[in-house]
């Protein structure tokens, strides 16, 4: 266990203080696990055969989210507030860096901790606002902690864990979508090294508050590369909004809104040289790292977003008396609640098998990277139908005061829709099983 990761493990406890060699723990001190929610108190996710490391991430995580009452995410989500205190609470703890190397100021874990950190946040009630508000900040520094310099690693992993910075990912294009190789950005090399960029971006997470882009551009054209994954370079740039040529336009949505989306234009928007990570025209290949991990990481987030809402229907659907009878009395209730429940623990054995599969490849080199992409997809796919399927529900068991805001379902089945769509469509994703796995002709 690392000394991270041990320092938060015994702040959750009762003790008050770490441990030190010669002084025993006080025999009269109980160990108590926290409700880690305001959300229904009573937890139905069948937590067998998880990894320590992974409930003590869910109990230390939770102890924080317990902080932040639903009351915080409905405000937040009407009036449109950056949820920066939740941030800040998560990044003082160093949750912010649960799978970065220890060397940075991570906490030196995998995946598999930080899917279970990104649903518990969820599920605490903090929704896909909750999880998106530092979604980029795990996710898109994989890519940079494995291929950047070590003055690009030491300039800026530090301050994102640190919650000083915060980031975004900018790949998504308004004419390309998930056609990332006609992706239309162009990052043009000057005479003295640095870059010029122009292009635009679209749907970028947290762009209004965050210091630092990971950037997917153009920067050889398509028609001169052998192979189309070639051209393309990553980028960890500035985004200085004093400086020429950057302009962003927040995006009016659905839900979560409490955290901005927006579109970013650059025209002749000047980078350093040094901002380039890995090397130039191979950024497809340094992001496909980050991707099956990312895909991880949301089917967490709709697990979490699926069991919270079920919790509460359950709940309501016990006290609730209509006719002299709880309405959960009524198999036309309990029977697609239950429905709901199984296709949420069977999207959770997958979306952790997935998570386990991308750690232990680090390792065991005989577990290929088609593996993990079909196992990653599979559990994304799954995940998000089930949470979508737990949130329409709970807002049907609760009848009309299911559109009701102070119910919190409606807020739910507003997000759940995220991951159905994104970062790769339901569509995108039975195209890669139809031609990976069964080896069917590709139909685009």
């Amino acid at each position: 266990m690392s000394r991270i990761f041990a320092r938060h493990l015994w702040r959750t406890r009762a003790y008050g203080h770490p441990p030190v060699a010669g002084r025993p723990v006080p025999a009269s001190v109980p160990v108590n696990r926290p409700s880690f929610s305001t959300t229904p108190h009573r937890r139905i996710m069948e937590m067998s055969g998880f990894t320590e490391n992974q409930l003590t991430v869910r109990e230390a995580v939770g102890a924080v989210c317990s902080k932040f009452p639903n009351t915080y995410w409905q405000e937040h989500d009407q009036k449109e507030l950056d949820p920066k205190e939740f941030h800040a609470a998560l990044a003082q703890d160093g949750w912010l860096g649960i799978a970065l190397p220890e060397s940075l100021g991570g906490a030196g874990l995998g995946i598999s901790e930080a899917t279970m950190m990104m649903q518990t946040i969820t599920e605490s009630g903090a929704g896909m606002a909750g999880a998106q508000a530092i979604h980029a900040n795990v996710y898109a520094t994989q890519p940079l902690a494995k291929f950047g310099t070590k003055e690009q690693l030491e300039s800026t992993i530090p301050n994102i864990i640190s919650g000083k910075w915060r980031t975004c990912f900018g790949v998504t294009e308004p004419n390309s979508g998930l056609d990332t190789l006609r992706l239309r950005t162009v990052a043009k090399k000057l005479d003295d090294g640095s870059y010029s960029v122009t292009g635009q971006k679209i749907w970028i997470t947290c762009a209004q508050v965050a210091k630092k882009m990971m950037l997917l551009a153009r920067t050889t054209p398509r028609e001169e590369v052998q192979k189309p994954s070639e051209g393309l370079s990553f980028f960890c740039i500035d985004l200085n909004r004093d400086a020429p040529g950057l302009d962003m336009r927040k995006i009016k949505k659905m839900g979560g809104r409490a955290v901005d989306a927006n579109e970013v234009f650059f025209d002749n928007y000047k980078i350093p040289a040094d901002s380039l990570v890995g090397t130039e025209n191979q950024g497809f290949k340094i992001v496909l790292h980050g991707m099956n991990a990312e895909r991880c990481l949301l089917a967490g987030e709709a697990l979490g977003l699926g069991y919270a809402a079920l919790t509460k229907a359950a709940k309501y659907a016990r006290e609730r008396i209509v006719f002299q009878r709880p309405i959960g009395m009524n198999q036309g209730i309990a029977h697609p609640l239950a429905d709901a429940y199984m296709k949420l623990e069977a999207a959770k054995l997958a979306t952790y098998h997935a998570a386990r599969l991308y750690d232990l490849s680090k390792e065991d080199k005989s577990i290929r990277l088609d593996a993990i992409g079909v196992a990653a997809n599979s559990a994304k796919y799954l995940a998000a139908e089930a949470a979508f399927t737990a949130c329409e529900r709970a807002v049907m068991t609760h009848g009309g005061m299911g559109y009701a805001m102070e119910y919190d379902v409606e807020r739910w089945l507003r997000e759940c829709l995220v991951p159905r769509i994104a970062p790769v469509s339901r569509e995108m994703i039975m195209n890669y099983i139809s031609e990976k796995v069964l080896q069917l002709p590709r139909s685009y």
